[in-house]
């Protein structure tokens, strides 16, 4: 029997973190007998007795396997890194583990599905869509500019790296790294450091199209403010991202140059929408002159590196 260990990370979501686990629960494998599931539900706040209670309700009505851990230390890397502890504990070779966040919901065919790409794709890690359930109708310039657009890719191609937010992976591969997700990443590519990293010991990550997760967007990230703001912060991680695979110059210098590029194509897209493209044309020049922005913050500003821009990020 082939154990699975999935790993979510949550902070103050009881409602989702229910919701995640009851479709991990609704999940059907082709053969039962041949897939153990188990889930680590790993708490951000140790005084919040939310995820504990829901963990109980959800295991007392389905019998899904599941064991909720704490971790005081705030931020996206620390309870990711307990959870992967406690998963790899529970694995043996041939076993696997996999990442889902507490704002997400799978479908009964999901771990299925990865599963059936990872055997016939021959693959250490298995990733796949995140498709956004709003949870109300979001402004139409949100809409038309793509912002929370599905990443398409056909089965079985190659991905330069993955997110926690969709994958499983071989549960040996971790031994091969000496830090997993880098707690100098706040709140913001930390997961996709750790794929980049195994990929490059030639762990090969593939796509499986067909197992999608939906995301629950709340209303707060459906603003021109929230999208700008993250661009930003995504702009401060690319620094810190290159300069393990590249090394510190060369991360340094492409950074740099890259900075004004992205200042500059904002700045025509801003004035293009403020002509006539329309809003998203706007938010998107704004949100690229912010990553420019912090691009700049990212390689001159070593404390803002890998940090949020704001705390709603």
């Amino acid at each position: 029997m082939r154990r699975v260990v999935i790993c979510i990370s949550t902070l103050h979501r009881p409602e989702g973190l229910a919701r995640i686990l009851r479709s991990l629960a609704a999940q059907t494998v082709g053969d039962p007998e041949s897939v153990e599931l188990r889930v680590v539900v790993v708490n951000n706040d140790p005084d919040d007795p939310r995820p504990a209670s829901e963990a109980g309700r959800v295991r007392a009505s389905t019998g899904l396997d599941v064991e909720v851990l704490s971790e005081p230390r705030r931020g996206v890397a620390p309870p990711r890194n307990r959870g992967l502890g406690r998963a790899v504990e529970l694995t043996d070779e041939g076993d696997l583990i996999g990442f889902l966040d507490d704002d997400e919901e799978v479908n009964p065919e999901w771990l299925s599905e990865m599963l059936r790409v990872k055997r016939d794709h021959a693959a250490e890690i298995v990733t796949g869509p995140v498709v956004p359930r709003f949870e109300a109708p979001p402004p139409a310039w949100v809409l038309e500019g793509g912002f929370f657009a599905a990443s398409r890719h056909a089965t079985g191609s190659t991905r330069p790296w993955a997110f926690t937010n969709n994958v499983i992976l071989d549960a040996a591969l971790p031994q091969r790294l000496d830090i997993w997700f880098d707690e100098s990443f706040l709140r913001l590519s930390e997961d996709r450091h750790f794929f980049q990293r195994l990929a490059r010991t030639g762990a090969r990550i593939v796509w499986a199209a067909d197992a999608p997760v939906i995301d629950h967007v709340p209303v707060s990230r459906t603003t021109a403010g929230w999208l700008i703001r993250r661009m930003r912060t995504v702009g401060r991680c690319v620094a810190p991202l290159r300069r393990d695979i590249d090394g510190p110059f060369r991360a340094v210098v492409a950074t740099l140059a890259k900075s004004p590029v992205w200042i500059l194509i904002g700045g025509v897209t801003t004035i293009a929408g403020s002509i006539g493209g329309g809003k998203a044309w706007r938010v998107r020049g704004r949100g690229w002159i912010a990553y420019g922005i912090g691009l700049s913050e990212g390689v001159l500003l070593s404390s803002r590196a890998g940090r949020p821009s704001s705390a709603s990020d």
